[in-house]
């Protein structure tokens, strides 16, 4: 972060390089008050730069990028072990299966236990995978993205384009209700829909902190996945409006 620049512009520096704040941890970043932070967020949430969760967390309102795995692997990890889990119910055995790319789509490779075909872009999830071996992996070709550790390129796309999937489990770095999923580069929206129009159906895998999330590139409207599964309970409006696009809403009760 630039030292000399206002605090502000450093709490939206820190956001894009960590993802996620607190105000205590914005406090003590910056030594300075409760009050202090309060003030410059409300300045960024007037001028629609951040949003504030119901848990206090603080994002970006709009995602110009995705931060590094490692940084990602870190957050809401305790959530995307439950979606994983909830993930793996869905197999059967035979099936052909896509795993997008991400730390949710890692904790869901985990969880499989079942003879099935997997075809995915996600690095650490092939390798995951290498220690089942009723499994049958396949990693889609092209060049590995060093921020993702996974392979969007032109190449995944046209392999993903001569494939029959039976379940294409995407993930996503924002959803609503009027703009669909959300990611943050062309190639990863190209490759998800890709995956996504190949598959007989299609999964949203998603931790809550994703929810009002925007970003520059739509994967598709929320109407083109079957089952959206998440690890805890969305406002009942949300819901309301899933279960009326005939979408299977599947999360951890509390």
């Amino acid at each position: 972060m630039n030292q000399d620049s206002p605090r502000y512009k450093r709490i939206l520096e820190y956001l894009d390089e960590y993802d996620v704040a607190t105000i205590n941890s914005l406090t003590n970043l910056f030594s300075v008050s409760h009050m202090s932070i309060r003030r410059d967020l409300k300045l960024l949430q007037e001028k629609g730069l951040v949003k504030v969760s119901y848990g206090g967390e603080i994002k970006r309102s709009f995602l110009n990028g995705t931060p590094l795995y490692n940084v990602k692997q870190s957050r809401f990890s305790e959530g995307k072990k439950l979606v994983g889990k909830i993930a793996a119910s869905l197999l059967q055995p035979g099936m052909v299966i896509f795993i997008d790319a991400g730390t949710t789509m890692r904790e869901f490779a985990l969880n499989i236990n079942v003879p099935v075909t997997v075809i995915t872009l996600d690095l650490h999830a092939a390798i995951e995978l290498t220690h089942r071996p009723e499994v049958n992996t396949i990693i889609c070709p092209g060049e590995i993205q060093v921020s993702s550790v996974a392979a969007y390129n032109t190449q995944a796309m046209k392999y993903l384009s001569e494939q029959v999937i039976d379940l294409a489990f995407i993930g996503a770095d924002g959803f609503n209700l009027e703009d669909g999923a959300l990611t943050t580069t062309q190639i990863k929206a190209d490759c998800k829909w890709m995956a996504v129009s190949r598959a007989i159906q299609s999964v949203l895998l998603v931790d809550s902190s994703k929810l009002g999330l925007r970003c520059r590139f739509k994967i598709c409207d929320l109407n083109r996945f079957n089952y959206l599964i998440t690890e805890k309970k969305f406002p009942d409006n949300f819901e309301k409006n899933l279960i009326k696009q005939d979408i299977k809403y599947i999360y951890e009760p509390q």
